[in-house]
């Protein structure tokens, strides 16, 4: 893999893309923004990171890396994320496949249903419908996607949604994949692929239907630890959806739970049947005008209210000032904020008033007690809850509105001056207030890990006011100092796992439960810090890269060490397990996005060593026999952590280990 891949240095062209940007990454690949040479189109572009494949999982991660591009290249429908071309880096750039996608502005469904405010059951409706007539499409030709979850469905701006990765799929007569095979996320798995029968489409309809439960019911029906979850979809009906959500029309009832059913002759016989009942629920619901065609769907139907109408310019100036006047005295909740910004752009969208005196009053009234106010509140580490205002940022997003507001006019001049002044004092305090926390970071040998994390809060506080206000310059030099204490950041951690593993007897005698909540806040600090630097991981000194990864090796080594003696002797606990396996695993998901010339050869080293330690825990494990409680918990512990690694086949020994004891109905 080239090197720089995560961060701002970005790898030099892939086949024929230029690589323009990071679009994300997962534990075993990146996607980056790029641009087709040939044709000009911009494109996401997947790439394996090789250099983090142990040897054991090589060949079945590329065989699903391959066949998520053979299955995206023959599927084009507007509802499947379209998969352009596919190939493989000359050995010099690392010899890694690639695939290049059909580029979507949007987010997963994921984030929809996480989110405070959740879809209208007219949109969450009509999406699955449209993501049922993908499924139908793909069924057709004979591919069963066999991982429907929201992970998996991005849905566009406009909410119109696209399945992806088909890396699991099943192609008919394929050798690939076998019954018996348990891939896939257990919370969505069809009754008879968890009893390790084969999938089918229906299996398929069970997954959409747990995701349309989800959406509408707000709610899961499903839920609790991987091996309960595995039983309840076995051996328990969940409650209608309407249970969840009161508000939920009868008619989906019946529709989501004859999707949910245990057999498969009991759901719908197709997609196509599933969508169809669908949209007549939505149509019987009063939640659409009228059933349409599936190529007219659109996901909103409801009548667009009428814009309000312009208030009087003059008399926005006037409660505008009388507003801006009461702020020294009066904190700026969201609600208020809201309301100043829509002054500002009901005065900008008008037309007439008195522009002179709409300039003076934000000057006079806004622009220039702020500008005192945001310097003499500004964050700092270790200040005193009284000494600060809640609404600093608030503050600082209505200044550069304001700020804005006047671009163009002859109060322009004056405004810059005072967002100059905040920023040039900003700035001094970010590189003051950085010095003092890296001083406290490198002070002894145990810094008060909460309250540098609080403290860099303030940090990333002040580095957002320098975006908000626009200073391209200061911003620069904050992100070289998050950079650098980024670094230090990376030492600590080294210096304490060093100390862990010092002597026989290291992890026992610092307190393992102590150091792993200490590591794991200062790894969840650094991740900030690169994200915040917006710097590649890949600028980092390699030394300081190289030491990490081989002290992080040395301490996860002896960690999954002493777990597996503690599971041949039957001594510890499956939460101290499991604390302790978490600890191992953030170390290196952390590790996995240092990208240092030269340190790939360390990565695969620590990926191979660690891959071997937890597979063979794993095994041990799934060996022991069903209605060992402590070997089902752990196991639980090891599929989770199989799974954030993107270790998929030690993800799968673990869930059939547990389904042994779903099968068997033993109690969760």
């Amino acid at each position: 893999m080239p090197d720089g891949a995560v961060g701002g240095v970005l790898p030099g062209p892939i086949g024929p893309y230029r690589v323009e940007g990071v679009l994300g990454q997962g534990a075993m690949s990146v996607v980056y923004r790029a641009t087709d040479g040939r044709s000009g189109l911009p494109v996401a572009l997947k790439l394996l990171r090789g250099e983090l494949l142990a040897a054991a999982e090589r060949n079945a991660v590329l065989a699903r890396f391959g066949r998520e591009a053979q299955i995206g290249l023959k599927l084009d429908h507007p509802n499947i994320v379209r998969v352009h071309d596919y190939g493989t880096l000359d050995a010099a750039q690392g010899g890694a496949p690639y695939l290049a996608m059909e580029l979507i502005q949007g987010k997963e469904l994921k984030q929809y249903l996480e989110a405070d405010t959740p879809l209208s059951v007219q949109q969450g409706g009509a999406l699955m419908a449209a993501v049922l007539d993908a499924l139908a499409f793909a069924h057709a030709r004979n591919v069963i996607h066999r991982d429907i979850k929201p992970a998996n469905i991005v849905v566009q701006d406009d909410l119109t949604p696209k399945l992806a990765d088909f890396g699991i799929a099943q192609i008919s007569s394929s050798d690939l994949t076998q019954a018996g095979d348990l891939l896939g996320t257990p919370a969505y798995m069809a009754p008879e692929v968890l009893r390790g029968e084969k999938a089918d489409a229906r299996s398929d309809l069970f997954s959409a239907g747990v995701v349309l439960y989800y959406l509408l019911a707000q709610r899961r029906p499903f839920s609790g630890s991987v091996a309960t979850v595995m039983q309840q979809i076995l051996f328990v009906e969940p409650p209608p959806p309407s249970h969840g959500n009161p508000e939920l029309p009868p008619p989906f009832d019946t529709v989501i739970l004859k999707a949910l059913a245990k057999a498969p002759a009991d759901r719908y016989a197709s997609a196509a049947e599933f969508a169809e009942a669908l949209r007549h629920a939505l149509v019987v619901a009063g939640t659409m005008q009228a059933p349409v065609p599936t190529a007219e769907l659109t996901l909103f139907n409801a009548e667009v209210p009428a814009a309000a109408p312009l208030r009087d310019r003059d008399a926005l100036a006037a409660a505008l000032e009388t507003a801006l006047r009461a702020i020294p005295g009066q904190p700026l909740d969201a609600r208020k904020l809201t309301e100043l910004l829509d002054m500002l752009t009901d005065w900008q969208a008008g037309s007439g008033g008195d522009a002179q005196r709409w300039q003076s009053v934000l000057l006079g009234a806004g622009i220039e007690p702020l500008t005192e106010l945001i310097v003499a509140s500004t964050p700092a580490p270790r200040a005193t809850p009284a000494s600060q205002r809640r609404d600093w940022m608030p503050m600082v997003r209505l200044f550069a509105a304001m700020t804005r507001a006047l671009a163009g006019t002859p109060a322009a001049d004056r405004a810059k001056m005072s967002a100059a002044r905040i920023a040039f004092d900003l700035s001094g305090r970010f590189f003051l207030y950085s010095g003092e926390l890296n001083r406290v970071l490198m002070d002894g040998d145990n810094p008060d890990i909460q309250m540098l994390s609080l403290d860099f809060l303030r940090l990333e506080i002040l580095q957002h006011a320098l975006e908000e206000l626009g200073a391209e310059a200061e911003l620069a030099q904050s992100r070289s100092a998050m950079l650098m204490f980024a670094v230090q950041v990376i030492r600590k951690v080294t210096q304490i796992l060093r100390a862990c593993t010092d002597g026989n007897d290291g992890l026992a005698r610092f307190g393992v439960a102590i150091i792993l909540a200490n590591i794991e806040e200062l790894i969840v600090m650094a991740q900030r810090l690169f994200e915040t630097g917006g710097q590649a991981t890949g600028g980092l000194p390699q030394d300081a890269v190289a030491e990490f990864i081989a002290a992080a090796g040395r301490f996860a080594s002896l960690s999954v060490e002493e777990l597996r003696g503690e599971v041949a002797t039957g001594a510890g606990t499956a939460e101290s397990f499991a604390a302790r396996l978490r600890g191992v695993g953030q170390l290196y998901l952390f590790a996995t996005r240092l990208t240092a010339p030269d340190c790939a050869a360390l990565m695969h080293s620590l990926s191979t060593m660690l891959y071997g330690l937890v597979a063979g825990l794993t095994a041990d494990l799934g060996n022991a026999p069903v209605g060992d409680t402590g070997a089902r918990s752990r196991l639980v512990a090891l599929a989770e952590m199989a799974s954030g690694l993107g270790w998929s086949e030690v993800e799968r020994i673990a869930l059939t280990a547990l389904r042994r004891w779903a099968v068997a109905g033993v109690a969760a």
